[in-house]
């Protein structure tokens, strides 16, 4: 069994805290990290200096929701953003030592990305998919 380092301990405890929020949208921090054994004043430190919120993150998921919901009745409005989730979380911290923060890219055609966290495939993948090299041909 590896050892974690402390900001890696959290932001596994962070991720696995949102999927679990994803099915109990009542789910209060501080019994979630009780249940884990995590200290919570410095989870919370971490979370701060990491600019992470519990109520953002209900918001999004509450957000998130309502769309699908909206989806399965016929009538979505997206807007000019495309959702975009964490749908499984890797217990390898190898790919937290490779990852990427506070990423904003302008774009040729004016667009403006702002990228919380990800990996440098991750972005260089998203810029070949958005400028249209990523795509196939279908001839």
């Amino acid at each position: 069994m590896e050892k974690l380092t402390a900001d890696a301990r959290y932001e596994k405890t962070w991720h696995l805290f949102l999927s679990e929020l994803e099915r109990q949208p009542r789910l209060r921090l501080t019994a979630y990290l009780r249940s884990k054994h995590v200290y919570q004043r410095g989870f919370e430190k971490w979370m701060f200096r990491h600019g992470y919120s519990v109520r953002e993150a209900k918001g999004r998921i509450l957000r998130l929701k309502m769309e699908s919901d909206n989806e399965e009745k016929g009538a979505v409005d997206t807007g000019p953003f495309l959702p975009v989730r964490v749908t499984d979380y890797s217990d390898s911290v190898s790919r937290l030592h490779g990852m990427l923060t506070g990423i904003s890219l302008t774009l040729p055609d004016g667009t403006v990305v702002n990228i919380r966290r990800g990996s440098a495939e991750a972005v260089v993948s998203f810029l070949r998919l958005y400028s249209g090299e990523g795509m196939s041909c279908l001839d």
